[in-house]
């Protein structure tokens, strides 16, 4: 895989070589120097994180073989719209889009008959069964799983909306801050540093991330083999926002994972193709809006 350029120091204070400026520009905006802009989304996305600087990277203060989870009070991210989406489970990460659907890794998934675990806000544990599962677009290759539910998760269980097509055209700089999943239940800060890391034989679109500490306390933390589709998320206003997974881990501070975004139409029409009852075939993705941002 090829190394991901960028030009990012050791921690977050170097991004300030790109956001600083930005931040003139809203400033002058907002001063009625020139008509105001819409919001940048990077500054956007940057200002969320930088606001959570303290904290661990633990999800769950404890869990008991398991089927009982305590949430952790110290957790960095605590708060945000989309945690309870993210299996909890042993085995493969998984996330859910839709009450009835979850997206992960293809080289490992939950095959059909395998159980996903989310945990609600009140700690109660949602078991599902996985019924039928479709890889997408295998002729052009995705490394995207994409998998039924026996039932409809409940209200309690919020499905993580993906980024629209094209949402990169919005990032103007590199280093765009993002959090990901280990094996271990931890999620840690990270920056997406490459828009376009394709990797033969695996995916056609994906994206590329450097590890990256807000802290060093909090820089996601590899634990090689079994991180493979747990989820790469982002931040806009108080919701969390699916990237795609994790599918590789190299050097011990880079990761590279599909493009969910470039799959969008991909997956919704595998959704009604692979849907075992109507409830399921029209469920529809959750996409991010992104139009308050230029």
């Amino acid at each position: 895989m090829e190394k991901p350029r960028t030009t990012l120091g050791k921690h977050w204070p170097g991004l300030a070589i790109w956001i600083l400026p930005l931040f003139a520009t809203s400033l002058l905006a907002a001063d009625g120097v020139r008509p105001g802009p819409k919001e940048d989304l990077a500054v956007h996305v940057f200002t969320n994180f930088l606001a959570r600087t303290n904290g661990s990277r633990r999800l769950f203060f404890s869990q008991a073989s398991g089927t009982s989870f305590v949430r952790n009070p110290e957790f960095w991210l605590r708060g945000v719209n989309g945690l309870t989406g993210t299996h909890v489970g042993d085995g493969p990460g998984a996330t859910a889009i839709t009450p009835w659907h979850v997206l992960e890794a293809n080289h490992y998934k939950h095959d059909v008959g395998s159980q996903v675990c989310f945990v609600d806000p009140a700690g109660q544990v949602v078991v599902r069964n996985v019924v039928a599962g479709r890889e997408i677009r295998p002729d052009i290759k995705s490394e995207i799983w994409l998998g039924e539910l026996d039932r409809a998760l409940p209200a309690s269980i919020s499905p993580v909306p993906l980024m629209p097509e094209n949402w990169t055209n919005l990032v103007h700089s590199k280093g765009l801050p993002v959090a990901a999943m280990n094996q271990g239940g931890c999620f840690g800060s990270a920056a997406l540093v490459s828009f376009s890391q394709p990797v033969g034989g695996w995916f056609n679109h994906g994206y590329a991330y450097f590890c990256l500490g807000i802290n060093p306390a909090l820089q996601f933390e590899p634990l090689r083999s079994g991180d493979s589709g747990h989820p790469i998320v982002s931040l806009i206003g108080t919701n969390l926002v699916l990237l795609g997974h994790i599918t590789f881990e190299s050097g011990g501070n880079r990761l590279a994972g599909p493009d969910y975004s470039s799959y969008v139409s991909d997956i919704q029409e595998a959704i009604t193709a692979l849907g075992t009852n109507r409830v399921a075939q029209a469920q529809k993705i959750g996409i991010a809006d992104l139009s308050r941002f230029q």
